[in-house]
């Protein structure tokens, strides 16, 4: 991603600026990290792959609960601004705005997080998000 965004990303999306590069990169690799690592397999498999009989319910909750707690950091954030690092779209959002999508999509009760839903809802009107991102994955489904 680095890589695209530095061939042919703008100034907002990928910043020339270093300092304002490591802020957008340290997001990426928070999402990359803390959000994708925390939802997919400990989240999104048990929901969507496990067939509802066989999930342990006592365990996503705590699933939830965990990769919340690391949501509400995001929550925060984005109080001060539209985006994570302010009131432009960067590679940083592409890290976290992909994840939301199933996040918001899949059968658990959520934390309130209004700050982040506001974002979700900013993502999902945009029209390459729509095209991209909120894409089928009934094919992961359980049986």
């Amino acid at each position: 991603m680095r890589y695209l965004a530095n061939a042919y990303g703008n100034q907002a999306f990928w910043p020339r600026d270093t300092a304002r590069q490591a802020e957008v990169d340290k997001w990426a690799e928070w999402a990359k990290i803390n959000i994708a690592m925390t939802f997919t397999v400990p989240v999104f498999w048990q929901v969507v792959r496990t067939p509802k009989a066989e999930q342990d319910q006592h365990a996503n909750k705590h699933a939830v609960a965990a990769l919340e707690h690391k949501l509400a950091l995001a929550d925060a954030q984005l109080s001060e601004g539209a985006f994570l690092c302010g009131a432009d779209l960067t590679l940083a959002d592409i890290q976290l705005g992909h994840i939301l999508y199933r996040y918001y999509d899949i059968d658990i009760s959520r934390a309130e997080l209004p700050n982040l839903r506001r974002y979700y809802k900013m993502l999902a009107d945009r029209p390459a998000y729509q095209t991209h991102v909120m894409i089928s994955y009934d094919e992961l489904r359980a049986p």
